[in-house]
Order: structure tokens, then sequence, then C-alpha cells
């Protein structure tokens, strides 16, 4: 499924040989995975199925693309100073970059992920790190009424978020919670860092 969503399309012939399996084997997953909604199986092989409000799980998406978001993250902690305050948002290249930044930074981060505030605290150096209050999902971010009170008292220098997808129209976003967060960014801080690599250039969403 992330070869499809990273090239577009796939054969059975190359998933074969990807994952030195039986092609019956990979006949069966791809008409499973078309049966779940994930891609759109064709002769020979699948392509992408795009929807503007489909979400690809947390852990696929930390796969996906993972050199991408690993070269972007060194970019951006070089744009990080010491005594900066930060927010890193709970997305796949928030959690990167979180394991990129230097314990000996002194910066205070704010973030809505208890993954990435693991990962920061884990370096017992000079970074302080906030984790904003709300309801808990599935891949550890909060969210909801208590997050937005509590955000809107803080002011960032950098704020560090990602995205579904972006175009000349602006950024993309399959689900309202992320792209409320964007907005209050917009309004609260001094420097926006987008966090995307280049397959998420043209590609739209439910929201924007």
């Amino acid at each position: 499924m992330i070869a499809v969503r990273r090239v577009g399309s796939v054969s059975v012939d190359d998933l074969v040989q990807t994952y030195n399996v039986s092609v019956e084997t990979i006949r069966r997953d791809l008409r499973i995975l078309d049966e779940k909604g994930f891609l759109r199986r064709t002769y020979g092989g699948a392509v992408r199925k795009e929807q503007t409000t489909w979400d690809m799980p947390y852990y696929d998406r930390m796969q996906l693309n993972r050199e991408r978001k690993e070269a972007i993250a060194r970019e951006v902690v070089l744009l990080l100073e010491d005594g900066d305050s930060v927010f890193i948002d709970g997305n796949t290249s928030g959690l990167i970059l979180s394991r990129f930044i230097p314990e000996n930074k002194n910066l205070t981060i704010v973030t809505n992920s208890a993954m990435v505030t693991l990962n920061l605290v884990q370096k017992k150096g000079k970074l302080k790190v906030h984790l904003v209050g709300g309801e808990v999902d599935e891949d550890g971010k909060t969210f909801g009424y208590k997050l937005h009170c509590e955000l809107r008292q803080y002011r960032f220098d950098k704020a560090l978020f990602s995205c579904m997808g972006f175009g000349a129209e602006g950024l993309y976003y399959s689900k309202w919670e992320p792209l409320q967060i964007a907005q209050m960014l917009v309004e609260q801080s001094n420097q926006l860092i987008l966090m995307a690599d280049s397959s998420k250039a043209n590609r739209s969403g439910f929201l924007y």
C-alpha cells in the first residue's frame, strides 16, 4: 500500500519481487486493500485511490517517504535558534523531527503529541517541553476544546507543522482538527515552517 501511495501505481510482478511472496498472496492482499478502500485494483496491479477525506494510518505514514522526512528534519533543525519558543505538531513529520533536535539546544517546545514529548524529554538536555492538554486520539495526539483553549495562551517564535497536501490555493487537510490548529498557528507565530515533501505538492484534500 505504501508503494501505491508513493508512486501512484504498482504491478503484481514488481510486488512479488519486492516482497518475495507468491503471485496468489499479492493478488489476495490487493483484493483485501481494494475492498477496504485503500487502493483500486487494475489488470496486473493496482493504482492509488485518491480521496479527499482519506487519511493513511499513522504507522504507514511514518514509513512513507521516510528518507525525505528525515532530510527535511535535518534542515529544520538548522533554523532553530537558542531561546526560540517552538510549536511542533503531532504529525509524523513532527515526530521524526523530534528525534533530530539536539539536546543542547536551549528551546521551549510546545506540542500536542505524547510521542513527540517522550522523544524530547528523554534527551535530558536544555530543552523545556510542554504537552498541551485535551482528549487523546489513537495516534497519541491531543485534540478538542481543552487543547484549543490552552494553545491560544501561547505565542511562538516558530511553528512547525505539516498538511495533507498543498497547491496554489493553500494547504489542504482531511480533518477539521489539524486545519484548526494550523489556523491558530498563523495568528500566534512569528514564523511558520511547513514540513512537507514533494509528494504532497498539488495534492488536494477535503479542507483548506
